[in-house]
């Protein structure tokens, strides 16, 4: 039955008691836990705290420690795989250039019978050459049966420079490849793929810079005046012939350099490019020997220009 209120006093000590039972209780009930804690408590929550920061501390180490390692491992393996590379591409670049010398002393009928060191191998095949009329059209023919792209054989007289000369469909893929077509990051020697035809009057060869002094890596020798005396032609033997060009130039530069010029369309052009390149008046054909320069600097190039001989 419900409950009746007599009086508005009844009604009033009924509120009461609900608020009583209802609000009061529970708070008395869980009033302990939002109450402070004591310094003990916050004692050993700082030591959990406190052991925390130390392992978290200890992970970032072991961390970074394992970073550092990782890096350093692969930075190893890394320059390894570039040293063995170096290695492998200098070791098979020699083996094939003695190839090359041994098939040009036959094509060319020479004769050097004496074990030459390899070193001095290239200056002994140019000194023959020097002396002793070549049958070129049988050698070009041999090096053109290695590599299609053959265009000429390059010698500069008592240097190490005695090597074929390519030219491809770009500037690029002879960088990394060699002269009989094996990937190789010394490449060969090459012409600039825009140099078509004989009567150009501008050619360019290009060849890296090898610190053990292989392909153009002599070429800064002729910064020094005495040494460009000493050795001031450059031979081609090039379409059953044999031609010569007098050195007047070798300079540090970049390749925004005039020795870099190929556009002759315009008249008075070739005249303005032999002014600017400081060559003689009167040549008609340019030859440019680009490397790159042993200071590290990309762009930094090292060239050598000589103007033609007359035949």
């Amino acid at each position: 039955m419900a409950k009746s209120f007599d009086d508005i006093d009844s009604v009033m000590r009924h509120y009461d008691y609900i608020e009583e039972k209802y609000l009061h209780e529970p708070t008395k009930k869980y009033s302990s836990l939002i109450k402070p804690p004591t310094p003990k408590t916050q004692k050993t929550i700082g030591k959990v705290k406190t052991k925390t920061n130390d392992k978290l501390k200890t992970k970032a180490i072991i961390l970074s420690a394992i970073t550092v390692t990782v890096i350093t491992i692969a930075i190893v393996i890394s320059y390894t795989h570039a040293m063995v590379t170096h290695a492998l591409d200098l070791t098979a670049l020699r083996q094939e250039h003695i190839s090359l010398l041994q098939l040009a002393e036959t094509l060319l009928l020479m004769d050097i019978t004496e074990d030459i060191p390899y070193e001095y191998l290239p200056e002994a095949v140019a000194e023959v050459l020097a002396h002793r009329p070549p049958h070129i059209s049988a050698f070009d023919a041999g090096m053109r049966a290695i590599n299609p792209n053959y265009i000429a054989w390059l010698i500069i007289n008592g240097m190490r420079v005695n090597y074929p000369v390519v030219r491809g469909e770009d500037n690029e893929r002879y960088l990394t490849t060699a002269f009989n077509g094996e990937a190789n990051m010394f490449g060969t020697l090459f012409m600039d793929y825009r140099n078509v035809g004989e009567t150009v009057p501008h050619i360019i060869i290009y060849g890296h810079n090898i610190r053990s002094g292989d392909m153009f890596g002599t070429l800064h020798y002729f910064l020094d005046d005495e040494h460009m005396a000493r050795h001031p032609i450059i031979s081609l033997l090039v379409n059953g012939r044999i031609v010569e060009y007098k050195i007047f130039s070798a300079r540090k530069t970049d390749v925004n350099d005039p020795a870099y010029f190929l556009d002759f369309t315009a008249p008075g052009s070739f005249a303005g490019f032999l002014e600017r390149n400081g060559a003689p008046a009167d040549a008609t054909q340019i030859i440019t020997l680009s490397t790159c320069s042993s200071t590290g600097d990309d762009d930094v190039r090292v060239v050598i220009q000589g103007a033609l001989l007359p035949e």
